[in-house]
């Protein structure tokens, strides 16, 4: 596939915004399973580097067509991530799963790298079996760190589709926003995370498995004490897992890395990656959709000298 330009994006430097965008994906997160929002962030931030500048983000729903056209529109698209409030965490959210594939335009299944670590419970809040997921196609040249002065005020925003008022159910929405100052009492929400988007900008998710509590509960114990080894090779071992029970080919495009291999085999490609030289990273350009350079050397993942950020409540 040829490569294809893309809009304008923001530089590195602008990426610490110093007020809201006039078009943005607006996306709520909670603390789940166990895990608060700073460890999903560590974890995020290595899939980052292992993925050359990108990563993805498990929504919930659907944002059809408009992340696109937002894009195309504005030229380029911000996720801003803000916490949910006043919703304690989920102890037992039961029976969970584990995305291994997306579907790409043409409608073909591809594995995902195995490195991507994205989960959903594996029923709906009404009960019925959750059948579709989706990803976030994020991307930063810098590291990710929580926290940030910005505010999102619902009632300043409007849906980027129709014009109108948010709906409360909605937990990912592109939205244009209206104002910039917020009336008094008016509720807000903290920005804790803002990240780049980058075509195809959303993809849906496929091939889910069952993953079983206590291998969540190891995944999300190496993530919280910064174990970058052991969580990749859990990862590692869970996602290949999967792909055998699935018996379905991996495709090379998505990161451009070898196919789910054995932990060891993994863990000990990640080391190889990790100490590659320097590469700049290729703005402006959208490769089959991942494939990008490896990500520059940065301090350990997870030690003293990587600052995960606090979260601004």
């Amino acid at each position: 596939m040829p490569h294809r330009k893309i809009g304008p994006r923001y530089p590195r430097e602008l990426m610490t915004l110093k007020h809201l965008p006039p078009t943005f994906c607006w996306t709520r997160i909670g603390a789940e399973f166990g895990e608060d929002l700073s460890t999903t962030v560590l974890r995020k931030e290595w899939e980052r580097r292992l993925g050359g500048g990108r990563f993805l983000w498990g929504i919930g729903q659907s944002l059809g067509s408009s992340v696109q056209v937002a894009a195309h529109r504005a030229g380029s698209l911000v996720a801003l991530f803000t916490p949910v409030v006043s919703r304690a965490p989920v102890v037992n959210p039961g029976r969970m799963l584990l995305w291994n594939a997306w579907v790409d335009a043409g409608g073909q299944v591809r594995q995902l790298p195995p490195y991507s670590f994205i989960t959903s419970r594996a029923t709906l809040p009404s009960g019925r079996r959750r059948e579709q997921h989706y990803a976030l196609v994020c991307a930063s040249a810098a590291p990710l760190g929580v926290g940030t002065r910005l505010r999102v005020t619902p009632e300043n925003l409007r849906s980027a589709v129709t014009g109108k008022p948010l709906g409360a159910a909605q937990s990912a929405v592109v939205v244009d926003c209206v104002a910039r100052t917020a009336e008094p009492g008016a509720r807000s929400y903290p920005v804790a995370l803002s990240v780049e988007l980058d075509a195809p900008y959303t993809v849906r998710l496929a091939e889910p498995s069952v993953i079983k509590a206590r291998d969540l509960a190891r995944v999300n114990k190496a993530a919280r004490d910064g174990d970058f080894e052991t969580y990749v090779e859990l990862v590692g071992r869970l996602r290949g897992r999967s792909a055998e029970a699935q018996s379905r080919g991996f495709t090379r495009d998505l990161f451009d890395l070898p196919a789910v291999e054995p932990a060891a085999v993994y863990t000990d490609f990640v080391k190889r990656l990790r100490a590659r030289p320097p590469a700049e990273h290729a703005r402006g350009i959208t490769r089959d959709l991942f494939e990008l350079p490896a990500p520059d050397p940065e301090p350990a993942f997870g030690t003293p000298g990587h600052g995960q950020g606090k979260l601004l409540l």
